[in-house]
């Protein structure tokens, strides 16, 4: 298998997809869950590439496919602590399944 790289930026939005599904999916349940802060540990990876149009730095998290090419490049842990917080309450506490009026986008 041969690496591939999703852009930081991309993989913070997953991240956030991925938490206010898990907010939509939690409404009406008794059961909530305090959300103190988020913790997120990824292998990033930094490539420099250069090409005829133009070069540029991508910090990428690192996943995987399957391939036959190869590069080199190295790779470093980036820990991340995130505070989740809404734009219209940013210093109210959030819980999974609680009511939000308006998803962010």
């Amino acid at each position: 298998m041969e690496p591939d790289y999703l852009p930081l930026a991309d993989a913070i939005g997953e991240l956030r997809n991925e938490l206010m599904a898990a907010v939509d999916n939690a409404t009406g349940e008794d059961l909530r869950f305090a959300v103190e802060a988020i913790e997120v540990e990824m292998q990033v990876v930094v490539t420099n590439t250069v090409k005829g149009e133009g070069g540029g730095t991508l910090f990428g998290v690192l996943t995987l496919k399957a391939g036959a090419d190869h590069a080199k490049a190295a790779t470093h842990k980036v820990k991340l602590m995130l505070k989740p917080m809404t734009l219209s309450d940013p210093h109210a506490d959030v819980y999974v399944a609680d009511p939000v009026p308006v998803r962010p986008e």
